[in-house]
């Protein structure tokens, strides 16, 4: 228990000083990589955008902040006050909130995709002309 109330430093934590700064700056390298793929590729569909904000934010100030405190020498316990919670609120929002909206959006998609648009009679609507008005098919 006195571990958890001692200056997280390399004398005092060996083994898993270098291991958390590190781990930290490749989670959040790895994260801005995944969510600017998925700006890119997720577009067009906001709830999907929307989870992946939530995720994204919650690691990136989370492991954002791991670094400094570990250089400025913090108890483990802070550190653990500050992960543990980021985790839980990427967790809740991948798990929980998200889910239901995931597939109502991908019911959607699968609609759309499968789905032909309605077809419009060609007497309900006028083709322009190559001189630009509007005359009635026969």
């Amino acid at each position: 228990m006195s571990l958890l109330f001692e200056s997280f430093t390399p004398l005092n934590f060996p083994d898993l000083f270098t291991l958390m700064w590190a781990g930290a700056l490749l989670i959040v390298l790895g994260s801005i990589a995944v969510y600017t793929l998925a700006q890119r590729r997720y577009r067009r569909y906001p709830e999907i955008l929307a989870l992946h904000e939530w995720v994204f934010w919650s690691i990136v100030v989370t492991w954002g902040i791991i670094p400094l405190l570990v250089i400025i020498h913090v108890p483990l316990l802070l550190m653990l006050l500050i992960v543990v919670p980021g985790m839980a609120v990427a967790a809740w929002a991948t798990f929980v909130k998200f889910p239901p909206l995931v597939t109502a959006m991908n019911d959607e998609i699968r609609r759309r995709r499968f789905v032909p648009p309605p077809r419009r009679s060609e007497r309900e609507r006028a083709r322009p002309t190559p001189a630009g008005r509007r005359r009635k098919h026969r």
